[in-house]
């Protein structure tokens, strides 16, 4: 799952909070969305300790940044659903 489409998900998912449907969301599909990020950090993570470009690094850090904050984002969320 590419990164915006786990962002998406994660902003329904608020969508759904924010106006009180939270029982909907379940929290197997969250952990769902957690893993696939931590997989894209980890994906993240071995590009950077192997691209030599500091332009290409800079993109990859700025990603890195994304995503963990979506994972922080996405484990809140678990918190409150579960």
């Amino acid at each position: 799952m590419p990164l915006t489409k786990a962002i998406e998900k994660l902003k329904k998912y608020y969508g759904r909070l924010e106006s009180g449907n939270a029982r909907k969301i379940k929290p197997n599909h969250v952990e769902k969305v957690i893993k696939k990020l931590l997989a894209n950090e980890r994906k993240l993570l071995e590009e950077l300790s192997t691209t030599r470009k500091a332009a290409k690094k800079e993109r990859l850090e700025l990603k890195l940044v994304t995503t963990r904050e979506q994972i922080d984002r996405a484990k809140w969320l678990l918190d409150k659903v579960s």
